[in-house]
């Protein structure tokens, strides 16, 4: 185990993907890990499961799938400026486009949440009252 003044040498697999911005929380890195989403040389991740510099881990984040190599090991979560000394993205460009096609497919097929409309506004109200009284005497 490294001593507290040295610099470390292995850190935890959710612990660094937490820092280098891959997932918000540490909770959901760990979640991800859990899930199976979370591979080292096609192996599943465990949460506690220690990554060094030169691994190359794949993470699944929704239709995305990451390739990342390990620079560093951060001892906190990183601004996005410093994330280039700690991780490196080796995700091919392929798999990228894939995850914007699959995107861009599913906004096709579902209405956004704002053109769904659980009750009518007042023209829409206004409509219907103008359509039962024209039906109404018919």
């Amino acid at each position: 185990m490294a001593k507290a003044d040295s610099p470390a040498q292995a850190q935890r697999a959710d612990k660094w993907l937490h820092h280098v911005r891959v997932f918000k929380t540490r909770a959901l890195a760990s979640q991800a890990c859990q899930k199976g989403q979370v591979e080292l040389g096609g192996q599943p991740v465990k949460a506690a499961r220690d990554v060094r510099p030169g691994d190359v881990l794949e993470v699944v984040r929704g239709d995305l799938r990451l390739r990342l190599r390990v620079l560093g090991l951060p001892a906190q979560r990183l601004g996005p400026p410093r994330l280039a000394e700690f991780c490196e993205n080796l995700t091919p460009e392929e798999w990228i486009q894939r995850a914007a096609e699959l995107r861009r497919q599913r906004e096709l097929e579902r209405p956004r949440t704002h053109e769904v409309v659980a009750r009518p506004n007042k023209q829409q109200l206004r409509q219907l009252r103008e359509w039962r009284e024209s039906n109404a005497g018919a």
